[in-house]
């Protein structure tokens, strides 16, 4: 099997080339291996769907089932799956997500990230500084050692590169800093400046073009409580919609859709990050209920201060806008994830744009 579908990446850098290579024949692989989580089934499937390619229902037989799913609602999942394999092909025919503009934003319909399981991503109760529960799913766990597909390691530590297990941007993965560690997702401005360093590094020093990582922290729709950044490309048919408000210095700007939101330029972003995330951490041990998120590229950061996903006018205009689950990073990228065409694509689009400049409103901390 091969990937006819490859994405070319809007900006190639020196290690470019290698990257794609490892995160497709790694992916193409998986193909083959016996004895997988069931788990994997998702994993393979989501993400060639990015590709346009769909898993052959052959996959289902190469899972060790007695190794149990990670979550309750694989099962679903795999309902969903059964029903729609091709009954003369043998496919697993899912369709491709798809995006629409809405005035300055984008609308994605991605039905398998829409049945992704929430974790800590709905609580209100949930710390910014919650300690990680070595019981509850982390990305040290045996499940996620086949979605490895690269390691970097040098003398600061070691970053895995995993696939996305639920992906909705082109060569989804994650960037998981020391991944046995068990590293709570929450960033400290100086026990963690390494990991602050290395993660500029990755996106700015290390040849890898139009790379991107962003940052959700808990009580920004962080699902899972083990430190780890996402990551992606930009390619010449997609990029979020905040790359022109960067390319145009509007980020700060009264044109910006979210108030308050800090461009930190590439030669400060180091510096910068720390001074903002520590910033955010102050204000929430004196009692705030805030989060935050950021996104990396390599010509600067841009930094969300944001109030908690369990804000309760938040929350309520959340219910109220039936498109979206919650904005994460990747809304505040100005793209949003919807799990239901029904009622997003082919709905009043007037309307959806004046709900999601409303949930920016309710989240900014801007005065």
């Amino acid at each position: 099997m091969g990937l006819a579908n490859l994405l070319e990446v809007k900006e190639s850098g020196k290690n470019t080339e290698k990257f794609l290579k490892n995160y497709t024949n790694r992916l193409i692989s998986l193909y083959d291996q016996k004895g997988l989580p069931p788990g994997m089934a998702v994993t393979l499937a989501s993400n060639l769907n990015l590709f346009g390619e769909n898993m052959h229902a052959k996959f289902f037989g190469n899972l060790d089932y007695s190794q149990g799913f990670e979550v309750p609602e694989d099962p679903l999942l795999f309902q969903e799956f059964f029903s729609r394999i091709d009954k003369n092909s043998r496919y697993v025919r899912i369709q491709k997500p798809t995006r629409a503009k809405i005035d300055e934003f984008t609308l994605q319909y991605n039905f398998i990230r829409g049945l992704r399981p929430k974790r800590d991503a709905r609580r209100e109760d949930v710390k910014l500084d919650e300690r990680l529960d070595p019981e509850k799913f982390n990305y040290a766990k045996s499940d996620c050692e086949p979605e490895v597909f690269s390691r970097q390691s040098n003398k600061q530590g070691s970053n895995d590169l995993l696939y996305n297990r639920y992906p909705f941007a082109p060569y989804h993965f994650l960037w998981v800093p020391d991944r046995k560690n068990l590293h709570n997702q929450f960033l400290d401005s100086k026990k963690d400046s390494g990991i602050i360093e290395r993660a500029v590094k990755f996106v700015s020093d290390n040849g890898l073009g139009s790379v991107r990582l962003s940052y959700n922290s808990l009580g920004a729709h962080a699902s899972v409580n083990h430190l780890h950044l996402q990551g992606f490309f930009l390619t010449n048919k997609w990029e979020p919609p905040i790359e022109d408000y960067i390319k145009n210095n509007k980020i700060e700007s009264e044109d910006f859709y979210f108030r308050g939101a800090r461009w930190i330029p590439a030669k400060d972003m180091e510096r910068g990050l720390k001074e903002s995330i520590k910033e955010m951490n102050d204000r929430y041990y004196k009692g705030e209920k805030i989060s935050y998120c950021f996104y990396l590229t390599p010509r600067g950061a841009v930094f969300f201060p944001r109030k908690h996903q369990a804000d309760k006018d938040y929350f309520e205009n959340l219910k109220r806008a039936r498109f979206t689950t919650g904005f994460a990073f990747f809304e505040m990228l100005g793209e949003i994830i919807c799990p239901n065409k029904e009622l997003s694509i082919f709905d009043d689009r007037e309307k959806v744009a004046e709900q999601i400049r409303e949930l920016y409103n309710t989240l900014s901390l801007h005065k």
